[in-house]
């Protein structure tokens, strides 16, 4: 703007008002006066004027940057967070990334009550059974990774690495993993171990492995009422044990097997409360398999009870399948399940050669009631009020039973796969525990099991029975 200008245009008005007032002394020198230190006093305020204006715009520019910077404070590139539920986590604002880091201790001892100092039959000691530490998270939103190290030191010595996938996550209804994990199959074994009703898992363990490398395709439809699980991998033994070199698993031959499950909850999304917990699955694994991978079977005990004789060879089609089911209602949960394992073995060579096909079999039902009223659920119990004796509370309490049976093919040892006088045929067992829960992240187990053996001694003072086991097992699990 000119200001000159505009000084003397004011100038001329004031004169002319001047005038209009006092026409006889319109340029007075006293008047005249007057008027430039008017004048004088609106140039002083309009440089003021300008001065604010220029300060103004100043400011004007800098709050962008001022408030994008306080931005940036107030909501970080990242949350940080340490719950009960996630553990540590670390994610971006969109959740597009995401860390996670936890893990679990499972501190346990087990005794037998009538070993009678004869380690053959179970040795009372303390374990580091698990001590698992868990990475896991998601990258570009739609992919997921878990890894799983297991850092307890295992009978072949060292450590392993339980689970390690990578998993493509992006559709409810279809997920594609790939990795080492769980094969699809046991209702009791896909069970997190920290969940499980108690300490070990029960009979039909012995006849399906813990996990295996492979891929697996998975989803659920009509809002996880239907679910479905299928999945091609090396193929393992029967209870293939995690109990393996830190390399993992490797595949002896070039046939692999094909794993499948189904589970149903029909009246999940309906009103019918008491039936809404329901659940039905089934099962089945098959495969071919060529070699001296043969299983080995433990007692409720975690001691030997089975294993075939030597120069035994599996030698063909392998055949497993499990019908499963479980409920849930209020402070109530039931599970239960049954396998079944068939393997083509082979024995001898030339004209010795003996060829036949085993049949095994086991199930068993576990029930729990939640004695302080809190909603028992198959991913376990969560306290209503954590442990706190100093305001009366002490965390949640269930009450566990379970029974089993394992039956192997009586043929096996008619034709000499297995010694009847060394190994058992059969085995029955029942199971009572009580489980503490003092809060989400910290469990206590009480278990005793009392398992009756068929065969399996040479002596004929128990009718050649194995003597009876009972294990008394304690845990103390803490997980974040």
């Amino acid at each position: 703007m000119n200001y000159s200008l505009v000084k003397t245009f004011a100038i001329t008005i004031l004169v002319f008002m001047l005038g209009m007032v006092n026409p006889y002394h319109a340029f007075a020198d006293d008047n005249i006066a007057s008027i430039e230190k008017r004048l004088n006093d609106l140039e002083a305020q309009v440089n003021e004027l300008k001065q604010e204006l220029k300060q103004q715009k100043s400011e004007q520019a800098t709050v962008p940057q001022a408030a994008s910077s306080t931005a940036n404070q107030t909501t970080p590139a990242a949350y940080v967070t340490a719950n009960a539920k996630d553990g540590f986590s670390i994610k971006s604002p969109d959740n597009a990334y995401k860390l996670k880091i936890g893990g679990y201790v499972q501190a346990d001892g087990r005794v037998f009550s009538n070993n009678k100092k004869d380690s053959a039959y179970g040795t009372d000691s303390f374990y580091a059974r698990r001590v698992r530490l868990i990475i896991s998270g998601t990258v570009a939103k739609d992919f997921n990774f878990f890894i799983q190290p297991d850092l307890a030191a295992t009978p072949s010595g060292g450590q392993i690495l339980t689970d390690a996938y990578a998993e493509y996550v992006k559709y409810p209804w279809l997920s594609i993993r790939g990795g080492k994990f769980k094969e699809p199959f046991s209702l009791e074994n896909l069970q997190d171990s920290r969940y499980n009703n108690f300490a070990e898992l029960g009979l039909p363990a012995n006849l399906y492995p813990q996990r295996d490398i492979g891929f697996q395709a998975s989803g659920g439809i009509l809002e996880d009422s239907f679910k479905y699980a299928v999945g091609i991998f090396n193929g393992e033994a029967d209870r293939e044990s995690y109990y393996s070199s830190a390399a993992g698993y490797q595949d002896n031959n070039n046939d692999k097997d094909v794993v499948g499950r189904v589970w149903i909850s029909p009246l999940k999304n309906t009103d019918i409360a008491p039936l809404e917990g329901l659940g039905v699955g089934f099962a089945a694994a098959y495969g071919h398999e060529e070699g001296t991978d043969l299983p080995t079977y433990v007692s409720p005990g975690q001691v030997t009870e089975f294993s075939y004789a030597s120069g035994v060879t599996a030698n063909g089609p392998r055949l497993r399948t499990s019908p499963q089911a479980s409920y849930y209602y209020k402070s109530f949960g039931l599970l239960g399940e049954y396998v079944g394992s068939s393997q083509d073995l082979a024995k001898g060579s030339g004209s010795t050669l003996v060829k036949d096909k085993f049949q095994n079999k086991a199930w068993q039902a576990s029930g729990t009631y939640v004695l302080t009223g809190e909603d028992a659920t198959y991913n376990g119990v969560t306290p209503r009020h954590d442990f706190n004796p100093a305001s009366g509370n002490w965390g949640a309490f269930e009450l566990a039973g379970r029974y089993g049976q394992l039956k192997l093919d009586r043929n096996i040892f008619t034709e000499g796969f297995a010694l009847a006088n060394t190994y058992i045929s059969k085995e029955d067992a029942w199971a009572a525990g009580l489980n503490w829960y003092l809060n989400k992240n910290v469990k206590a187990v009480f278990d005793f099991e009392q398992t009756k053996f068929h065969s399996g001694a040479a002596n004929v003072i128990n009718n050649g029975n194995r003597k009876t086991e009972n294990a008394f097992t304690s845990r103390l699990q803490l997980s974040f």
